[in-house]
């Protein structure tokens, strides 16, 4: 976010989640207008409390629950953001988003993309990603992907949430099934037209395919 104007546009977060994102974008960008946008009414839950405590996002984040698709894009945008969202969408709902983004960012404004780690169409054995424990009872993130039944389909992605309780047995199983169209970012920059800057690599920089684009000058 290095030489975003804060004040010369908002700020568009698209999949903002539970708002982890959300209050960096924030912290990153004092006085900046953040239009988060979340479809999932759970997560939106959670990304609307975390903005309702906190005085600062109370008055600057605007929470909407609109997809990528329907969102109703600011005039003047300084900055998008879409961590793990790109590839839910095909090859025409991209070319629309990148036509409106383009449309509106201001000149020098980034797009931030994250494409989660699967940027390839390979499957993925269930993987426990995270595991938390509240009170007497386990909280636990589990993650499986496998390849379409035809050649060129979306991955399939599975997304289970467990509460064990104390002697480990599970007291509730949640699971959300989503497809996945495995992209890099070169197919983003070549979609969009716009200059790639590769964040893998970098100082704490993780396994997730991670770039800032921005427009060629």
């Amino acid at each position: 976010m290095a030489g975003v104007d804060p004040h010369a546009g908002t700020v568009v977060e698209i999949g903002a989640g539970s708002g982890l994102v959300t209050a960096a974008i924030a912290a990153a960008l004092p006085g900046a207008r953040i239009l988060a946008a979340e479809p999932s009414t759970v997560l939106r839950s959670v990304l609307t409390s975390r903005v309702v405590r906190d005085p600062d996002l109370r008055g600057r984040v605007t929470v909407r629950p609109d997809t990528a698709q329907e969102l109703a894009l600011p005039d003047r945008i300084s900055a998008a953001v879409l961590c793990g969202v790109a590839g839910h969408l095909d090859q025409a709902e991209r070319a629309d988003l990148w036509r409106r983004l383009t449309e509106r960012m201001l000149p020098g404004a980034p797009l931030v993309v994250e494409l989660m780690a699967v940027d390839r169409p390979v499957a993925m054995p269930r993987t426990r990603l995270a595991t938390r424990r509240v009170g007497g009872q386990d909280y636990e993130w589990w993650f499986a992907a496998r390849p379409g039944a035809g050649e060129g389909d979306p991955l399939v992605l599975h997304s289970t949430w467990r509460v064990l309780d104390a002697a480990g047995s599970a007291v509730r199983e949640e699971t959300e099934t989503h497809r996945w169209h495995a992209f890099g970012l070169e197919r983003v920059a070549a979609e969009t037209g716009w200059e790639l800057r590769d964040l893998r690599g970098g100082p704490g920089a993780n396994s997730a395919p991670l770039g800032v684009f921005t427009r060629a000058s």
